[in-house]
């Protein structure tokens, strides 16, 4: 599977502060990429560097196979971007500004299309920018994004200030697009909203990377197991690789990253009847969370 963007080792130092440090990891096509973390994690600094709007101080990026910043305006015309702080000419209508985003990629206006997303979104095209409410700005940006049928899409923090229909209806356009063949690497603080819709997920905190990993193998990998009866057979669980993580009167709470037909045939050996069983997915914020946790620790 080819690479779209491929960061080796980059790192973005402000002074002495370091606001991205030594982060690699590779967006494949046709992937929906998340790219998660709490605010101030890092997150536009890498974008940005991604898109050549600032230089890294250390390492190298790729998009599509070319070096950035070298890379020539035909590739960049492949990407489409939404930057998280939006700032168009505040005096222009949107029409106005959508009619600019096509005229820079020598496109004639598909009235059809740009009706499709204003009605899509709730966008007034006749308003000025400046006038628009955060989620309204959000929204042209996004369109601006699309319009020129991009390849990639960088979208940063694209949901602050939509309501939850629009944020439905984005979602829905951007797995629409991603199964169409667009590589869609997409922003967010919030690890939930991207959680049923990305196929992969890095996670970043404090500038340093905890981790990538495809989030249907992750979901598979780690299981939180809910054991609840007279007798708690917490010995047994750890003998097969099961870490307790709290035991709490006739309920324990093991976290569990072995197959699923060896916990069962543990369970149906035992001597005592449990009185339930439960297994689910582990948070994935917990996980990550986790794994900086050890990394931190690792650092000390």
């Amino acid at each position: 599977m080819k690479s779209v963007i491929e960061l080796n080792h980059i790192s973005k130092y402000f002074g002495k502060f370091a606001a991205v440090k030594n982060v690699s990891f590779q967006v494949h096509e046709g992937e929906f990429f998340g790219f998660i973390g709490p605010n101030g994690a890092g997150k536009s600094t890498t974008m940005n560097m991604i898109l050549n709007f600032i230089k890294t101080s250390e390492g190298s990026v790729r998009v599509f196979g070319q070096p950035m910043p070298a890379a020539n305006r035909l590739v960049k015309k492949r990407i489409g971007y939404a930057p998280s702080d939006v700032r168009f000419y505040p005096q222009l209508r949107v029409h106005d500004l959508i009619r600019y985003t096509l005229d820079f990629h020598h496109l004639a206006e598909d009235r059809q299309e740009l009706d499709r997303y204003c009605d899509l979104f709730q966008v007034d095209l006749n308003k000025k920018f400046g006038e628009l409410s955060l989620g309204n700005k959000k929204k042209v940006a996004v369109i601006c994004a699309l319009i020129h049928h991009p390849e990639l899409l960088i979208l940063d923090e694209p949901t602050n200030g939509l309501d939850p229909l629009i944020h439905s209806r984005l979602f829905r356009l951007l797995k629409e697009k991603q199964k169409a063949g667009v590589t869609v690497f997409l922003s967010s603080h919030n690890l939930k909203e991207v959680e049923d819709y990305c196929t992969k997920i890095a996670f970043i905190k404090a500038g340093h990377l905890i981790g990538v990993e495809d989030l249907t193998q992750m979901n598979k990998k780690i299981k939180i197991i809910t054991l609840k009866g007279d007798r708690l057979p917490v010995d047994e669980m750890k003998a097969i690789g099961a870490e307790l993580i709290k035991k709490e009167g006739h309920e324990a709470h093991f976290i569990y990253e072995k197959g699923l037909d060896r916990l069962f045939a543990t369970l149906a050996a035992l001597s005592v009847n449990l009185d339930d069983v439960t297994v689910t997915n582990r948070d994935l914020e917990e996980q990550f969370m986790s794994m900086y946790e050890n990394q931190e620790a690792e650092r000390v």
